[in-house]
């Protein structure tokens, strides 16, 4: 089954700037970190973790899942050191990769068909994810807002076309398939 993304601009590698990413795609979520310095200086810096996600969080509810997310993602964001700037006036933006079944209806906003690989939380389905990641988020008083939701194959072909402009198609085969 097709989705679309809303995404219909690739990067140009003239991207300047501090950035965060959560993937969240299995028994683990992942945050990273990178200031981007444009075609000259590509990736100044970069940081990342991965955290696993307790086996109960994965029968959960949705708030008790989006809450531990969003704590680790705000004790990840506490350790920004100073190779990372943050321009004044700007707030810190995600991209959030999440790789089940979603109904995006825009490039920030998406709707959970079902829940796959092993999670069976209750309360998302139907739900945007970006909303409860933001609730989470500002429950903890976390200054961050999701800008852009992806699936796994999309945060990938923008990844990679960072570094290449000659990409144009992104695969991923794992847990799940996506093209």
């Amino acid at each position: 089954k097709m989705l679309i993304s809303y995404v219909d601009n690739l990067p140009t590698g003239n991207e300047k700037g501090l950035f965060y990413a959560l993937d969240l795609g299995g028994t683990n979520f992942r945050v990273l970190r990178v200031q981007l310095g444009g075609k000259e200086e590509r990736v100044i810096a970069t940081e990342f973790d991965q955290v696993s996600i307790p086996k109960d969080l994965m029968f959960g509810t949705s708030e008790e899942l989006f809450d531990f997310i969003a704590s680790g993602l705000a004790k990840f964001a506490e350790n920004e050191g100073n190779k990372f700037h943050l321009p004044a006036g700007t707030k810190r933006e995600i991209g959030f990769t999440f790789s089940f079944p979603v109904k995006q209806t825009s490039v920030d906003s998406g709707i959970l068909i079902k829940w796959t690989k092993g999670f069976l939380v209750s309360g998302t389905a139907g739900r945007d994810v970006v909303a409860c990641l933001n609730e989470a988020m500002e429950r903890l008083g976390l200054d961050m807002r999701v800008s852009a939701l992806v699936n796994d194959t999309v945060g990938t072909l923008a990844g990679a076309r960072y570094w290449d402009d000659d990409v144009m198609v992104a695969v991923i085969l794992g847990t799940g398939t996506n093209a």
